[in-house]
């Protein structure tokens, strides 16, 4: 039987985050830093196989990366390649949210089918702009993009962070830590690390 989904506050994906680098520490004595090397966690903490492979997406969205529970799988969109290469933050928010799916939605092993429109379907995918999405599907995309921001930029790493220093350089910060500028500023946010002045300066392109 699927996991009913429910909305999740911060504090829970802070929490989960904070539990599944933990264990990756634990697994491999590797203590986690920024960048986070999430693909790391998930083939060697989770044990999730991870390939490049063509999906085929519906008319109306994009698929980026998809989950096959059953098979430990996570697979990238070859389509998409190109847009991993060239854009810094896609490939790497696609894996974490893949694993969120893993950890909200599939994991233990008995939970090995996910709750979308057809009960037999054996994957879950990452939709962009996809309009189509049932009320509960599109709840557990944002829970896995949440977790995704949250095990990227844990917040016990962000808070130890000088934030002036960040800010100095806040596109190739963001680089450097293998994320989109947008999950950067939206995790500053969510924290309370950033001032209205910094938060206008960056509307205005003035970091």
């Amino acid at each position: 039987m699927s996991r009913p989904v429910h909305p999740r506050s911060e504090r829970a994906h802070e929490v989960v985050a904070g539990n599944v680098l933990a264990r990756h520490e634990a697994t491999t004595g590797e203590r986690v830093e920024l960048p986070v090397p999430i693909e790391r966690i998930i083939e060697v903490t989770y044990g999730i196989e991870v390939l490049t492979d063509n999906l085929v997406e519906p008319p109306d969205g994009i698929i980026l990366g998809a989950l096959y529970p059953k098979q430990k799988r996570i697979v990238l969109n070859a389509a998409h390649e190109s847009l991993f290469e060239r854009v810094v933050g896609p490939e790497r928010f696609t894996l974490a949210h893949e694993l969120g799916h893993w950890i909200y939605d599939a994991e233990p092993e008995n939970q090995l089918e996910l709750a979308l429109e057809d009960p037999k379907s054996e994957t879950f995918c990452y939709h962009r702009d996809a309009p189509h999405l049932a009320d509960s599907l599109r709840l557990r995309e944002i829970n896995a993009n949440k977790l995704a921001a949250h095990l990227l930029l844990p917040t016990h790493l962000l808070r130890a962070v000088e934030l002036d220093d960040v800010l100095a350089d806040f596109r190739a910060v963001a680089a450097r830590w293998g994320v989109s500028q947008q999950t950067l500023r939206i995790r500053l946010e969510t924290l309370g690390m950033l001032s209205e002045s910094d938060a206008a300066c960056l509307d205005l392109g003035w970091i």
